[in-house]
């Protein structure tokens, strides 16, 4: 994801921060010193801080059973709004899914009852807030802290159950249905459920005045049609080879080459990314942002100066499926395609949506 500064690295997962969760720490100091002094603003910055803490391990549950089955997780970016790992595949088998959804409730179940224990041994009076609806104020001491932790887990395990796809309790009603349906039916009945409960978010924040679950409403509906179209696409493309998919016309170029020559094929023939080639072997790939900043300083650039040989290739026999997840986890827009050696053609987003376009339901079939 776009703007943000990884932190910490656990089990080989990059744990990032959106810069928008800066701004949210900012805020805090900001309020709550105009408020209350320094002091206050300090103990509400302990607070965030340790609320998506609690959040990060949310969703290191996710992660590391999501590893033990196979699948790979590239990174966990915290933003104001909860944490997202980013799974480099979508779970093939209901019963994975729905550990690895359960795994992250479980977390602050955990977390729940260390604290609880640990208030119950400490030499001071820990404030316990019953149910879920209480707002407590922002924490001014360690009891206070650990008291508001107590109703956060509370809030976490209770909300991520709600059927409201994508979140974890909509996860779980997809992974039911799955037993009985296809994977792209069950999600498209879980979306609309959560889409339904996003509407009533939506509705219940702006009548009590809780604007954040109303943004939380806002989310999760966009959200929701966003997975339950990654999920088509991925069903769609199951079973079809990348051969069938990339293009093969392109223009490449020599290590040598003005990189800013390569600007008129962007906007006239639409490709983004150019393969560095030298002597039949591929070198690197020239960006579109590499052309577009050579562009700026007069073009002159060579090929070889501005690639990058941060890319993977793929096999024209190889399943766009798989090809696709791989692209979303790395940020890769264009995949050279190479068989025998030699470099026979590009697949990029553009393939595959086009492509997705035609055969919406999966109906071509493997080619041979």
């Amino acid at each position: 994801m776009k703007w943000s500064l990884t932190i910490a690295r656990v089990f080989g997962i990059r744990i990032r921060v959106h810069f928008t969760f800066l701004l949210l720490l900012l805020w805090i100091v900001v309020e709550t010193r105009a408020a209350a002094g320094w002091g206050a603003a300090a103990w509400g910055v302990a607070f965030i801080v340790a609320t998506f803490t609690c959040v990060a391990l949310h969703e290191l549950g996710h992660s590391v059973v999501a590893q033990r089955f196979g699948i790979r997780v590239s990174s966990i970016t915290l933003l104001p709004i909860g944490g997202v790992a980013a799974l480099r595949s979508i779970p093939q088998k209901p019963g994975q899914e729905i550990a690895i959804t359960l795994a992250g409730p479980l977390v602050n179940v955990v977390i729940f009852a260390v604290l609880y224990v640990i208030a119950v041994w400490v030499p001071f009076e820990v404030p316990y807030y019953p149910g879920l609806m209480t707002l407590p104020e922002l924490p001014i001491g360690v009891a206070e802290l650990m008291g508001a932790l107590l109703l956060v887990n509370k809030w976490m395990v209770v909300f991520n159950l709600i059927p409201a796809y994508p979140m974890d309790g909509g996860r779980l009603f997809r992974a039911v249905l799955a037993q009985w349906l296809s994977y792209p039916r069950a999600t498209a009945i879980a979306a609309v459920v959560g889409r339904a409960f996003s509407i009533g978010f939506v509705a219940l924040g702006l009548l009590t005045g809780w604007i954040f679950l109303a943004i939380i409403g806002v989310l999760i509906f966009f959200a929701a049609g966003a997975e339950e179209k990654t999920v088509r696409l991925h069903g769609a493309l199951q079973d079809i080879e990348v051969g069938k998919v990339m293009t093969p016309v392109f223009m490449t170029v020599g290590p040598d080459d003005a990189a800013g020559d390569c600007l008129p094929w962007i906007f006239q023939r639409g490709q983004d990314d150019f393969p560095v080639m030298s002597d039949g072997d591929l070198m690197g790939m020239l960006t579109r942002g590499a052309v577009l900043e050579a562009a700026k300083q007069n073009g002159t650039a060579r090929a070889a100066d501005l690639m990058t040989r941060n890319f993977s290739c793929t096999r024209p026999d190889a399943q766009v499926a798989g090809v696709h997840d791989a692209m979303l986890a790395n940020g890769q827009r264009t995949v050279p395609v190479i068989e025998d050696g030699r470099l026979v053609g590009l697949l990029t987003f553009d393939n595959i949506n086009r492509y997705f376009m035609i055969h919406p339901s999966g109906a071509a079939r493997k080619v041979t």
